[in-house]
């Protein structure tokens, strides 16, 4: 209590100014505290707004238009717009060449038309560039306008957030939605989406085709007004119990088309789900059911009368079964029965003689084990994969050569499903017709056609051979007398040449029949040749039949033999004149292709290759003809009027060409053949080839010649030929022997000149030889006829067939001298 006192005492003491002084530093403090507290607290908040900021994606902005055009850009901003620190104060320049360029316009537009306006608000969306890394982004921008009295705009302050993954989800979904209405379009049932209101907001093509109505209408009609009176109270009552139960519902009823017919509808709604689980809605199908309502009523009214009818159906079923049995007995075919298992159940007697069993002895057995086929190899396997086929609905038939105990015999075997009244498959039966003596028959006629065909060729050759041999006997025998005229001395010998150049090409025609021609491929223009070709076949076809030729590229070359291309059109030509019965259309075209399709089981080849078609407007070629009239001898013309070897020709020269050949027809509506030839590039120079081919025969100035040939009259003369020429000439009568002369001194020759045929080794392996050990020295080849040249026609070497002239000899000859010549210089 003293102390109270005193303290009191004390204060009343004190000066009033004291006491105001320490009271208003107090305040000051207080105040002072409260300051630093609050700007405290406003750092905290803006480093929580600007972190908020960061994680969201904003960007703060300010522009002031008081004083020219002013900008603030806050720290997200420039992180938003991938832009350095300095940059917080860009100008508007800088801003505007950050737009893209496709929303440039818009966007300034849009920009100083909001200011402009009287509106308070500004919002945009636009792609920006951002500086540091060239990437693209979707900026939304939201701000305030501060406008002054007059309502000039003064201030924009506003926010900007980086919304690309918005945009590109949206754009997303655009394209989704997109898809699915291009699929729901093309499917052929209705199909529709509904919102929880029941109002629709899609429908597809088929749903508003069925209404008749346009789309904005179609998705606003009412179903109610072309359901079926019948069926309204119950469909009623089903969809709004299905609505209710939130799962897939299924109605079925009658509806009005557009058409005014009633059609029987099945529709299946599934209920929609937002991303959170919330039903928004349906989606639903319908299907036309008609047919199956239609079959289903008529079924029913069967079904009526179905029990009166057992009776009859069940004693005709009796004896049904009791005449297929009688069938099946006496039945010259292999039948039998197999249940699901694969065991056999039934087999007739036919069958059971063939293996010389009783029914005991097969039936239960799995039917592939049974002594049909396990007497031949790998037939079990066959036989079984078969029934697996037949297991999936598919009938099998396919021929077979069967070791059985009667012998080895052919067959056309088959395998079909058998199937309940529900449609499942029960079993299989199987069936097999004994072929053997027919199979021989085909083969002895075949033989017959064949040889009949061979002595009509030989008959015909040996008659083309013997006229042309009458011209150059009876030549001969004239040339003898010494008192001939030198005018028909000339005119006997050029008949002489003429005419071995006619056998040549007949011999050359022959050899392309058997596709062991040898080959001279040069690059040519096929249109040019083709249209060479055409004057060449119109007198042959005759002038009831018009010609076309179609060339779509003028500039389509190709390496092949010209000689057998021209043939081989002349062929398809007359083949397809004798389709026509002497009247219609031949149509040869030409164009540039890419690859050769597939053709009998081999696969598609790509490349640049040229196709020649040649179609015509005849009877066609029967289905069961087309994979045989390639072949040699084949022919469906009547005996005397075809051989059966044009198409094998024109075959053979496409494969020896590297290319191939293609039929298309449909019986009664003409054919088509296609031969597909390499593609090659255009000759630097026509015209110097064509000066290659006229050259004269020159001399051989001393060059030295290598003669390799066997036959010593054709080399006698071969020698005396070339020494004519003015070659030096040395002749031997093996390869050996040439490789001898060219070990001992490889200099002693400056061409090698070997026929292909010879005993041992044979040109063309010599003819390498000399290429791989004297690269430098050429060699020319010459033959009448080679399996080994005509399998090796594209080796390099130079060829001559016999016979030859003096003048393609010494071309021939020249020619390689002066490439070696080229070379060595």
């Amino acid at each position: 209590m003293r102390t109270r006192i005193t303290t009191a005492n004390a204060l009343n003491d004190t000066l009033p100014e004291t006491i105001a002084a320490e009271r208003l530093r107090q305040h000051l403090e207080e105040i002072a505290r409260e300051r630093d507290n609050a700007y405290r607290a406003l750092q905290e908040r803006e480093a929580e707004l600007a972190r908020i900021q960061r994680i969201a994606g904003v960007g703060g902005l300010e522009i002031d238009f008081r004083d020219g055009v002013k900008n603030r850009r806050t720290p997200e901003y420039l992180l938003i717009h991938g832009l350095p620190p300095e940059a917080a104060n860009e100008t508007y320049g800088d801003w505007m060449q950050r737009i893209h360029p496709e929303d440039r316009e818009r966007t300034i537009k849009r920009l100083f038309g909001t200011l402009k306006s009287e509106s308070d608000d500004y919002s945009d969306t636009y792609r920006i560039i951002r500086p540091n890394d060239g990437e693209v982004r979707w900026i939304r921008v939201v701000g305030k306008i501060d406008r002054d009295a007059s309502g000039r705009a003064v201030r924009l302050v506003g926010a900007d957030l980086d919304v690309t993954d918005q945009m590109l989800a949206q754009a997303t979904l655009r394209e989704s939605e997109e898809r699915f209405r291009l699929i729901a379009d093309s499917a052929p049932v209705p199909i529709w989406v509904t919102k929880l209101d029941r109002k629709r907001s899609f429908a597809n093509q088929a749903y508003v085709d069925f209404v008749g109505l346009p789309y904005d209408q179609a998705i606003d009609f009412d179903w109610r007004k072309v359901l079926h009176p019948d069926d309204l109270p119950r469909v009623l009552q089903q969809s709004v119990q299905g609505e209710a139960s939130l799962k897939p519902f299924v109605l079925e009823a009658r509806y009005k088309n557009a058409n005014g017919e009633w059609r029987w509808l099945r529709s299946e709604s599934q209920p929609r789900w937002d991303p959170t689980g919330k039903h928004i809605g349906f989606i639903g199908v319908a299907h036309d059911i008609t047919a199956a309502k239609q079959a289903e009523i008529e079924l029913r009214r069967l079904n009526e009368t179905l029990e009166e009818r057992i009776t009859e159906r069940t004693a005709e079923l009796e004896s049904n079964e009791a005449r297929l049995r009688a069938i099946l007995e006496t039945s010259n075919q292999y039948q039998g029965l197999v249940n699901l298992k694969g065991e056999l159940v039934y087999a007739n007697r036919t069958a059971l003689d063939g293996i010389r069993a009783e029914v005991r002895d097969v039936i239960g057995k799995p039917f592939w084990e049974t002594p049909w086929f396990t007497a031949t190899e790998g037939m079990s396997t066959i036989v079984r994969e078969a029934f697996n086929t037949v297991l999936k609905g598919e009938a099998v038939r396919l021929e077979m050569r069967l070791r059985l105990p009667v012998g080895e015999r052919d067959f056309e075997f088959g395998m079909r499903p058998v199937l309940d009244r529900h449609g499942n498959i029960s079993g299989a039966v199987p069936e097999a017709v004994d072929i053997t003596e027919r199979r021989r028959g085909e083969e002895a006629l075949r033989q017959s056609q064949k040889m009949e065909a061979i002595g009509q060729l030989t008959g015909g050759v040996a008659h083309d051979f013997n006229n042309l041999l009458t011209i150059i006997r009876s030549a001969t025998d004239f040339l003898r007398r010494r008192e001939l005229p030198e005018e028909r001395r000339r005119r006997y010998v050029d008949a002489i040449s003429e005419t071995v150049e006619r056998a040549s090409k007949l011999t050359a025609q022959l050899l392309a029949f058997a596709r062991r021609q040898p080959l001279k491929p040069q690059i040519f223009n096929v249109g040019s040749q083709v249209e060479s070709v055409a004057q060449l076949v119109r007198p042959l076809v005759g002038g009831r039949i018009e010609i076309a030729v179609e060339i779509t590229d003028a500039d389509c070359f190709t390496v092949a033999d010209i000689a057998q291309f021209e043939i081989a059109l002349i062929n398809l030509a007359i083949n397809a004149r004798d389709a026509m019965d002497d009247e219609g259309r031949l149509t040869i075209a030409v164009r540039k292709v890419l690859g050769i399709p597939s053709l009998r089981a081999q696969s598609a080849r790509g490349g640049d290759y040229v196709a020649i078609s040649v179609s015509d407007t005849g009877s066609g070629i029967a289905p069961e003809n087309i994979d045989a009239i390639f072949e040699p001898f084949f022919t469906t013309k009547e005996v005397g009027k075809g051989t059966g070897l044009g198409l094998s020709q024109a075959f053979g020269f496409a494969k020896q060409s590297e290319g191939d050949i293609e039929v298309t027809s449909t019986q009664g509506h003409g054919a088509t053949f296609t031969i597909y030839l390499p593609q090659a590039q255009s000759p630097a120079g026509e015209r110097e080839a064509a000066a290659l081919t006229s050259e004269a025969a020159t001399t051989g100035r001393g060059y030295r010649v290598l003669v390799v040939e066997d036959n010593d009259d054709v080399g006698r003369f071969s020698t005396e030929l070339l020494e004519d020429l003015g070659y030096v000439v040395r002749r031997v009568a093996n390869a050996n022997a040439a490789l001898a002369i060219l070990s001992e001194n490889e200099f002693a020759v400056d061409l090698v000149f070997s026929d292909v045929i010879m005993p041992g080794m044979n040109g063309v392996e010599l003819a390498g030889i000399i290429r791989e050990r004297y690269p430098g020295l050429p060699v020319v080849l010459t033959s009448g006829y080679s399996n080994v040249l005509a399998e090796n026609a594209h080796r390099g070497f130079e060829l001559i067939q016999k016979p030859y002239s003096v003048e393609a000899l010494s071309r021939i000859l020249r020619k390689a001298i002066t490439e070696k010549l080229s070379v060595v210089r």
